[in-house]
């Protein structure tokens, strides 16, 4: 989301609603974590209802190198607000590391084994600012006059600049946790010529969390790799997001039965409210899904339950596809164990 005023740009880090079918944006550590060649495409089509809606298309690809126990992946992100014409464009690569820790314990109780640390690099391009009005050139009648909040030349030109995040993930077959950090360097997005104009884009955290449950578990880990296995499961999952003043918590449930997934999610903190009079509730979130062994496509829409209203915005449309590139081996029963992450896919 992009809020402009007062001749300044403050904005917010582009969200999904199917964050697992967007593993390398919310995580670097997530790079290599299926051990196989993942491709990832996602598109998010938000309040087409509004006269500024948003259009965001992501792609990415990681590979993972076992004989190095490491993984990369490279990551590109457009969006655009309808309106304006407003873009911004961040490519990044990631390198992520795995290591086993073997069995700990923490408390009496057994720990994932697992650990994943991640590093990613960006650049990003934000332009075509020319159909964008600004708070100072409105009159007190909330009427458009004459005057531009930022140069000519910058509005041609746009704002350019590189930017870090790090993330760790801890895991074993069943249990997931992982924190990421965007935006570590802090660039000035600002749009603005002089010194006055500098606008730092706040660090974005991120913790993500999730449990897979089986239900009639086999007796034999290496059943699910044999033809014929269907998976049956829920997976309770969060994500918990602040950047600069604003939090948000995506919440929810999986249920899968091979070859389908279908889910059901929050997203809100009304614990914690955007002024006296509103509550911090933004959507009801259903998504389904259909995973056949390296291949995923999954739908989710989001129904407005702010006081925007889902009649004003007509929601949120968002589309994931999701191909690994797997040898006949690793579907084999010599896969192993501890290979891949038990997040859900979609």
């Amino acid at each position: 989301m992009v809020l402009l005023a007062l001749g300044e740009a403050n904005a917010q880090d582009v969200q999904f609603s199917q964050y697992y079918a967007a593993p390398l944006y919310i995580n670097p550590a997530f790079a290599g974590s299926d051990h196989t060649s993942r491709l990832v495409l996602n598109y998010r089509r938000q309040w087409n209802g509004l006269e500024a809606s948003f259009n965001t298309y992501s792609g990415s690809f990681d590979h993972y190198f076992e004989e190095f126990n490491s993984g990369i992946g490279l990551i590109y992100t457009y969006d655009q607000i309808s309106n304006g014409g407003a873009t911004t464009q961040d490519i990044g690569l990631q390198y992520a590391y795995e290591m086993d820790l073997g069995e700990w314990w923490l408390f009496g109780a057994q720990m994932p084994s697992m650990l994943r640390m991640g590093l990613q690099g960006s650049y990003i391009l934000r332009s075509n600012l020319s159909g964008l009005a600004f708070g100072d050139q409105f009159d007190n009648d909330n009427g458009l006059v004459n005057g531009a909040s930022i140069d000519p030349a910058a509005q041609v030109n746009g704002v350019n600049y590189a930017n870090v995040a790090a993330g760790a993930l801890l895991y074993d077959e069943s249990f997931w946790i992982g924190f990421s950090a965007h935006n570590l360097t802090r660039p000035n997005q600002s749009f603005l010529p002089d010194v006055n104009g500098e606008s730092r884009l706040p660090i974005r955290y991120t913790l993500q969390a999730g449990v897979k449950i089986p239900l009639g578990e086999s007796d034999d880990w290496r059943d699910k790799y044999r033809p014929g296995y269907k998976e049956m499961s829920i997976t309770p999952t969060f994500l918990y997001k602040h950047q600069g003043g604003f939090d948000q918590l995506d919440v929810g449930l999986y249920w899968t039965y091979s070859p389908f997934t279908i889910g059901a999610f929050y997203r809100g903190l009304p614990i914690k409210k955007i002024d006296q009079l509103v509550s911090n509730n933004e959507a009801l979130i259903a998504m389904a899904g259909v995973r056949l062994k390296n291949f995923s496509l999954g739908y989710s829409y989001d129904f407005t339950v702010s006081k925007l209203t889902n009649g004003a915005t007509s929601g949120v449309h968002e589309i994931s596809l999701r191909i690994n590139f797997v040898n006949k081996e690793k579907w084999g029963v010599r896969q192993k164990k501890s290979g891949g992450l038990p997040c859900p896919s979609l």
